[in-house]
């Protein structure tokens, strides 16, 4: 990881974390107002990220933008990434496929629809599952913020991901 995606990576985890620390609010009072706040937050970026696209489009340089890992998560969260699911996922796959192999392991995007993805993990090392699957997890979601489903088929069930789901937080901005 380069310097450069170290801030990005720390700011989803802390997202990470928050979520959960909303989640178990025990006052559904403060809980609700934690969600209207992220909310609330999360629509205004999207009305001015749906500014930003639009002259970025205009003048050519969406894609370069969609591009970045962390940018690319943040437009595709906001239905403003110019490429599909199905793109955004394999290009994920892709990226994840040497570290496997460095591993005598393989992946491979076996289907994927709107909000779920199915990728196959063959041959590699059985202590790697959690870490495995933990990589899996982050790139998919990273990639296409929007699925509510990863399945991956090959590797041991691992005691439950520490991802969260963005959905779960934020509700998308009306269309």
């Amino acid at each position: 990881m380069s310097a450069d995606e170290r801030p990005g990576r720390e700011s989803i985890e802390r997202i990470e974390e928050l979520a959960h620390k909303v989640e178990s609010l025990a006052d559904p009072l403060a809980r609700a107002a934690a969600l209207d706040l992220a909310q609330g937050v999360m629509a205004l970026h999207a009305v001015a990220l749906g500014r930003i696209a639009e002259i970025l489009t205009a003048a050519g340089m969406m894609e370069a933008l969609a591009s970045d890992e962390l940018v690319g998560g943040v437009l595709a969260m906001h239905g403003m990434h110019p490429d599909d699911v199905e793109t955004r996922l394999r290009r994920a796959v892709e990226k994840l496929r040497p570290g496997f192999a460095s591993r005598g392991a393989d992946i491979a995007l076996l289907d994927a629809g709107p909000e779920w993805v199915r990728v196959r993990v063959t041959g590699g090392r059985p202590g790697a599952s959690a870490d495995g699957r933990r990589a899996i997890e982050d790139a998919l979601y990273l990639a296409a913020p929007e699925l509510a489903t990863v399945e991956i088929e090959g590797l041991q069930d691992a005691p439950g991901s520490a991802f969260v789901p963005v959905e779960t937080l934020f509700a998308r901005p009306p269309a």
